[in-house]
């Protein structure tokens, strides 16, 4: 299966989703920088908390009902893809700031190898 995202707060945030779920459990630090980073970025027009909560659900759904999992996590085939439609659908600006913002997200509460190792591909798609 694919995905396609239809605006671009979309595209960013599903990329973040599958930062945070890289090393199976998002933390209180991801959930934090989160709204008090990501939610102050300019693509995503100063939402308040309540509605960037719902985007976040809507997205996080998405890829996760939509993109092929193994034992819960997202597999490469569906990082993949994801990813690939990421690049489509931002700017080679946004894909910049993407890749800056997945790169503090994951130091957020500490690299794991697995984030690590995704943060590396998204460079590579993105970057």
């Amino acid at each position: 299966m694919s995905i396609k995202f239809e605006k671009n707060t979309e595209a960013f945030l599903a990329v973040l989703t599958l930062v945070i779920g890289a090393d199976d459990s998002g933390s209180l630090e991801e959930r934090d920088f989160l709204f008090k980073k990501v939610m102050g970025i300019a693509i995503f027009g100063n939402p308040s908390s309540g509605d960037f909560s719902k985007l976040l659900g809507k997205v996080t759904d998405s890829v996760y009902s939509t993109l092929p999992q193994q034992d819960g996590a997202i597999t490469a085939a569906g990082v993949d893809s994801l990813l690939a439609a990421a690049k489509d659908a931002l700017t080679p600006d946004l894909r910049k700031q993407l890749v800056a913002t997945s790169a503090e997200l994951i130091d957020a509460d500490g690299a794991e190898a697995r984030e690590k190792a995704l943060l590396e591909k998204i460079r590579r798609v993105l970057g």
